[in-house]
């Protein structure tokens, strides 16, 4: 393992980073009518991948977060990877105890040896506190080193109901759909893939139904994460939109697989997310559909493993509420929205052609809304409270860009520059950033485009400069959104 680079980092106030140790994939996001839980890979022993297990987090509003004692610890022979929890309402398992529905956990038993990766089940009858590891583990085994994330949900339909499970033979690169009625005997019922971007292995699937706006209908999207052959370099997650029907996924557009890690052929699929750091992001069981809602690990493995450290590395990234937009060649994609944050309206002034100074000093919310006729350019320049730069944010009528130095990141592959085509059917185009302290995240085109990087060690900066060359007036907001400021508006 390489030396790892130790220095004073800022905790996140936005966002759920451990209070020590290494994290990886959210894992059981499940939310139970009161708090929302975020279980997590995590490393119980150090700030390196190994030994993992299931941390585990609580919140009742998705920003502020309570960390609670390792749910599900790794064991002799096998760690704990990926997977997902659901609520067995009405006890299919025959593992509740009469009078609580246990809570399942489905997840990957990842042979320490590496010789194999099967689906195990473990189960809590205390909301989730504790698990029990199921006594006939694994439920689901295929005899493959590269099986894995398990992401199970309840299936409805008026033939009846069913748990379906979606998971990954990850270097094939396809993802398997299993059905069951009882969440231990699982039947292979159809695969998905290979394709679209298959540069990288797929990892950590997730099938969900979301709405369409402005409509009553519903679509089915199978989000696939894969590593690396993502849009921006490394790891990155696609998603494929089209129907389900309890056994098979069918994509409204059948795509070629390719392996090409060339941005002019990336830039053509549909992706989650255009930044380095948004990956294997899963849905919240317990949700309706209209309230969909993920949350993903803000890293990359291009450096995950070498970045610096205070005793604690990785975080996630906000939580996205998800609906679709119907495009006008009758396509869809994913639009986004931040979740938890307050819906106080962000404080507006006109910025005219030139420098314009923005006081952050804080983690905020800061919104840029650009006219119509807008053809020039917008740069928003982030800066430490020496006035050294962090990172620019630059916005043209059809493309976002992000450039980030290598700060106070000693790897090669850090600093980098990210760029977000926009739509073409975009008119008024309002752009948010989400800052906090190590990152940024920027949504566009009414949150049809999401860009999310790491700011490393960095403290959330101290002030912007914008400089915009539009012809006419330009509007800019901030609203504050530390940790003191969220209590004042509770």
């Amino acid at each position: 393992m390489p030396e790892l680079q130790q220095l004073a980092v800022r905790r996140p106030e936005l966002h759920f980073a451990p209070k020590k140790n290494w994290i990886n994939d959210p894992n059981g996001l499940f939310f139970d009518g009161e708090q929302y839980h975020l279980y997590f890979q995590h490393n119980p022993n150090g700030v390196g991948h190994g030994y993992m297990s299931w941390g585990h987090a609580v919140s009742t509003d998705l920003v502020s977060w309570t960390e609670l004692p390792i749910a599900i610890l790794h064991g002799d022979v096998a760690d704990i990877f990926s997977g997902s929890i659901v609520v067995d309402q009405e006890n299919t398992s025959g593992l509740g105890d009469g009078s609580t529905a246990p809570i399942i956990a489905m997840y990957t038993a990842a042979a320490k040896d590496e010789s194999n990766q099967s689906q195990a089940l473990a189960y809590s009858l205390d909301g989730g506190a504790t698990f029990t590891k199921y006594a006939q583990n694994p439920v689901l085994d295929r005899g493959s080193k590269n099986f894995r994330d398990p992401k199970v949900f309840r299936y409805e339909s008026a033939q009846g109901s069913c748990w379906v499970m979606v998971a990954v033979e990850a270097i094939e690169r396809r993802v398997l759909i299993y059905r069951s009625e009882n969440l231990i005997d699982w039947t292979e019922a159809s695969s998905f893939g290979p394709q679209a971007a298959t540069a990288g292995i797929w990892e950590c699937p997730d099938l969900i139904q979301l709405p369409v706006a402005g409509s009553d209908q519903l679509k089915w999207v199978l989000l696939v994460s894969l590593n690396p052959g993502g849009v921006a370099g490394g790891s990155g997650t696609q998603y494929f939109v089209g129907e389900f029907d309890g056994f098979t996924f069918t994509p409204d557009k059948q795509q070629e697989a390719h392996d090409s890690l060339a941005f002019e052929q990336l830039s053509q699929g549909s992706w989650l997310d255009w930044g380095r750091d948004f990956y294997a992001g899963v849905s919240f069981h317990g949700l309706p559909v209209h309230q969909q809602t993920i949350i993903a690990w803000m890293s990359n493995w291009d450096y995950a493993r070498d970045l610096p450290h205070d005793g604690w590395r990785g975080s996630m990234s906000a939580a996205r509420n998800l609906d679709l937009v119907q495009l006008g060649d009758g396509g869809f994609e994913i639009r986004q929205r931040l979740s938890g944050l307050p819906e106080s309206p962000v404080p507006t002034s006109a910025v005219i052609t030139g420098d314009t100074r923005i006081e952050l000093s804080a983690p905020a919310l800061l919104e840029l809304t650009l006219p119509a006729d807008f053809t020039g350019q917008a740069r928003l320049i982030l800066h430490r409270a020496d006035h050294s730069v962090i990172s620019e944010v630059s916005v043209e009528p059809t493309l976002i860009q992000h450039h980030r130095g290598a700060g106070k990141v000693a790897h090669e592959l850090y600093a980098s520059s990210q760029r977000m085509p926009l739509p073409e059917d975009s008119t008024e185009l309002v752009v948010q950033v989400l800052l906090d302290h190590g990152s940024i995240e920027i949504l566009g085109a009414d949150g049809r485009r999401s860009l999310t990087d790491q700011l490393t060690g960095e403290a959330a900066p101290a002030y912007g400069v914008l400089q915009y060359s539009g012809s006419t007036r330009a509007v800019v907001g901030v609203l504050p959104l530390s940790e003191t400021s969220l209590e004042r508006s509770a």
